[in-house]
């Protein structure tokens, strides 16, 4: 993190759930007015984002956003418009079969990503509804390890609260770095590729660009958004963010409720910083 605000920021990356918008509050007229604002300036706009592609889309329509998006928690970086992939760090299959056998015992139901295309061993209530929200195809595959042949982007595992924050805990001091294992909902764990995640996912968009990191200016609120935010040119944590992320950031802005994103963004344009 660079806390010199004296350049020029020239990408702003945005997380979605709980950053620009929540089930209580969509994204408002004010924040698509100071995107549209941002690229006027002549800075790009991404989303960084947990959400399947698919899902992350609704998002880039809505706000007319265009350049290359971070989805899957960063395993994937995409054109919004035409879909094409343009990076993509995986699971290798031997990584997919050592973590689904290390989360054998616990009290989790296991998906496995393959692009939007969701896999699971057993088809219960719960992730046949996830498919339906999420507009997503949830498959029943029998013995999801057995199934893994082909690389995953990611697997998720779903489970009650305190389950999954012993999960992440128990898979991170098992993992360490051979495995980036997140927590992006308080009922989600997540096992991506050590190369995946938000952080990586922005750092090879600043190189396809042609953005200096510390030209970058991001916004987040979830455990998962910690590395983005230490990883940031200038990080913003959203007010209600979880203890770990205000304390990665910069800058800490008001909540959701009152635009926080939106009233960062005039005052950094106001005063010159996004170009």
């Amino acid at each position: 993190m660079d806390t010199d605000t004296a350049v020029t920021f020239r990408l702003v990356a945005l997380d979605i759930d709980g950053t620009i918008r929540s089930d209580e509050h969509p994204i408002s007229d004010r924040t698509r007015e100071v995107i549209d604002r941002v690229r006027e300036a002549g800075a790009a706009v991404t989303l960084a984002t947990g959400r399947t592609f698919k899902s992350a889309v609704r998002q880039t329509a809505e706000l007319n956003i265009t350049t290359p998006i971070a989805t899957f928690q960063g395993a994937q970086v995409s054109e919004p418009v035409s879909g094409d992939v343009l990076w993509h760090m995986p699971l290798t299959q031997p990584m997919t079969r050592t973590a689904i056998a290390a989360l054998d015992g616990w009290d989790v139901q296991v998906m496995g990503y393959r692009g939007d295309a969701v896999f699971v061993s057993e088809m219960t209530d719960w992730s046949s509804g996830y498919g339906k929200h999420n507009g997503v195809e949830v498959n029943e595959v029998g013995d999801l390890a057995a199934y893994s042949a082909n690389e995953m982007t990611r697997l998720v595992a779903k489970g009650d609260d305190d389950v999954i924050e012993s999960l992440e805990t128990a898979l991170r001091s098992q993992f360490d770095s051979d495995l980036y294992v997140t927590r992006s909902l308080s009922y989600f764990c997540e096992i991506l590729h050590p190369e995946g995640g938000k952080d990586k996912a922005l750092d090879w968009l600043c190189g396809h660009l042609g953005i200096e990191t510390r030209a970058t200016l991001v916004f987040g609120n979830g455990y998962n958004d910690i590395p983005m935010l230490q990883w940031g040119g200038h990080s913003v944590a959203v007010g209600g963010a979880v203890p770990q992320a205000l304390e990665a950031a910069d800058v800490v802005a008001p909540p959701i409720e009152e635009e926080g994103v939106a009233q960062i963004l005039e005052d950094f344009l106001d005063r010159g910083l996004i170009g």
